[in-house]
């Protein structure tokens, strides 16, 4: 059985109960008496901190390993250097809060809040977040490999030098994202909404987009070797020397997409619909190319293989 967690009574954090420090807290929000609440370098390790309500509250060097903070509100609270390995974060909020070297690493976070959150160099590895809300967030240098973000919000994000390398992306909506020099390798986007993204300098070799939405995105010199994208929607898309070499892109949707210099040696087109013999022409093709009529490249204008075969 795992062990009783321990209420706030009994812990002490520089000196004082930490029910103390959570009274005082509380009064402080109310009418601006009482005192802030102010943690450095302690531990709320095993806390049962469920529903606790410490919104601008300020934590430095604290560790929350194994910590129970279901529903727990953060809003507006600052975090440097802290550890929430393997806690239980269901559903709690850190909306317009500020994480700097924070560890998340296997922490249960479904239908936690990230909004509007200023996240840097921040890990979550492997930890849960399905469903999770992370509008408008800006993350920088955080790793987010092998995390569960199955059904995650993050419109309207602005995310840099950060790896999704095997991330479980699935129904994620990106909606407006602004991406620049991130990893999605191997990570499974299937279903997911990229709309309008704006992606600079990334890297989704390998990953699977199946059945995704890019219509209007930009992914101009970005990477997807050897990515799985059939039934992908890439309309309007400037897709502009973006290297799709050994992608499977079966019955995509290209209408009215910028394909200048883009690499399809050795991609699968095979149904592809919307491309024109323009396109293709403008684009990189070879003889181990599959045409949208199912033949071999590299295109040769008047052959009508842009014209897509259906199976």
């Amino acid at each position: 059985m795992p062990e009783a967690k321990l209420n706030a009574g009994r812990i002490v954090v520089n000196g004082r109960s930490l029910r103390e420090i959570l009274n005082l807290h509380a009064e402080w929000l109310a009418n601006g008496k009482g005192e802030r609440a102010t943690l450095r370098g302690g531990s709320l390790s095993d806390a049962n901190l469920q529903k606790a309500d410490l919104r601008k509250a300020v934590f430095t060097d604290i560790s929350f390993l194994d910590a129970d903070l279901t529903g727990a509100d953060f809003t507006g609270a600052e975090f440097t250097r802290c550890d929430f390995r393997r806690a239980m974060l269901f559903r709690t909020d850190f909306t317009a809060a500020k994480l700097i070297d924070v560890n998340f690493q296997q922490s249960q976070m479904a239908e936690c809040s990230f909004t509007e959150a200023n996240v840097q160099e921040a890990v979550f590895r492997s930890a849960i977040m399905r469903d999770s809300r992370m509008f408008e967030i800006r993350a920088t240098a955080c790793d987010f490999s092998g995390t569960n973000l199955h059904g995650a919000h993050i419109n309207h994000s602005i995310l840099s030098d950060c790896s999704f390398a095997e991330a479980d992306l699935e129904e994620c909506n990106l909606l407006r994202a602004r991406i620049r020099a991130c990893r999605f390798t191997a990570a499974s986007l299937i279903n997911a909404n990229l709309s309008s993204v704006q992606a600079v300098d990334c890297d989704f070799q390998a990953s699977k987009l199946n059945s995704a939405k890019l219509s209007m995105a930009n992914l101009s010199q970005n990477v997807f070797c050897r990515a799985s994208m059939t039934s992908c929607d890439l309309r309007s898309s400037n897709l502009t020397a973006t290297d799709f070499s050994g992608a499977a892109m079966m019955n995509s949707q290209f209408l009215e997409a910028n394909l200048m210099a883009a690499d399809f040696r050795g991609s699968v087109l095979e149904g592809a619909r919307g491309i024109t013999g323009r396109q293709l022409a403008n684009s990189v093709t070879s003889f181990s190319t599959i045409l949208p009529s199912g033949t071999r490249g590299p295109y040769v204008q008047g052959t009508n293989s842009e014209s897509p075969s259906f199976r």
